[in-house]
């Protein structure tokens, strides 16, 4: 990781044996052997060239440190020994003003959080719809789109609190073997230790899970097609920590997503 010279939308930096100067979409590699000299002046640096066609590259910061360290750089990239050869030439390439972007957002789409991806769906679809459908009052829908999108995301975050997706899965596909006595692991003085339970899949590979809970009748179950996803059955955890979060969450998501539906509801007659 080297030094970047930042001035205003142009970048300096040194990469891949290379001064790279990007200035907006237009991105000028120098080579190392295309690299004559680096005289240092008063704030600036002059990068000369071998190429003839090629002017002269100031540099300029304030920082006489930085230049000094940025220089250093330069100079390492410049070839030990006489070079042989033609020296390969100074390139320029200028992005697409649109692909770049495009990639940016793919990028975006695929790395992003389901979670994540749903708000943005919701922005982006709920907003025209809000504004085109002609359900009155108008500003009962803007109403009931910010409150669907708040009970999206009470609901959501129950959901998670709760490993809601993890225990429909195992519930339906899981496998539920007995454990020994789980180890206790992380404790300190503030916090109780978790529990890790080890478990033998069905394809005979051993696996480890930690949580939270102690498994009232010595049992867990899994997801055989992904034994990552355990549910340890425990009479705590439905009673207080479930009860909780539902009523903390839940509950008031379910809510104004109602208020949402009903709005809804009247969408198919103001359209008719």
């Amino acid at each position: 990781m080297g030094v970047v010279i930042k001035n205003g939308r142009t970048r300096l930096r040194v990469a891949g044996g290379e001064l790279l100067q990007e200035r907006g979409r237009t991105t000028t590699a120098v080579p190392g052997a295309q690299i004559r000299s680096v005289e240092a002046g008063d704030g600036d640096l002059t990068v000369l060239l071998f190429d003839p066609g090629e002017p002269p590259m100031t540099i300029r910061h304030r920082n006489p440190q930085v230049l000094a360290a940025f220089a250093g750089e330069i100079r390492a990239i410049r070839p030990v020994h006489p070079y042989e050869g033609t020296r390969p030439p100074v390139r320029r390439e200028t992005a697409g003003l649109w692909p770049g972007g495009a990639a940016r957002v793919r990028d975006f789409v695929a790395s992003a959080h389901p979670l994540l991806k749903a708000a943005a769906a919701y922005v982006v679809v709920g907003v025209p719809v809000v504004a085109l459908i002609p359900v009155e009052p108008r500003g009962e829908a803007v109403s009931a789109w910010l409150a669907g999108g708040a009970g999206f995301a009470l609901f959501a975050l129950w959901a998670k609190l709760v490993g809601l997706r993890t225990r429909w899965i195992v519930r339906f596909r899981g496998v539920t073997v007995q454990v020994a006595p789980p180890d206790r692991v992380g404790g300190t003085a503030d916090r109780e230790a978790d529990y890790r339970y080890r478990f033998r899949a069905l394809d005979g590979r051993l696996y480890e899970h930690t949580s939270l809970w102690a498994s009232h009748n010595g049992e867990i179950r899994y997801d055989p097609q992904d034994p990552s996803r355990v549910v340890v059955p425990t009479r705590i955890l439905w009673l207080f920590a479930d009860v909780a979060v539902l009523v903390g969450c839940g509950a008031p998501g379910s809510g104004l997503i109602g208020i949402w539906l009903d709005w809804a509801a009247r969408v198919p007659d103001a359209l008719l």
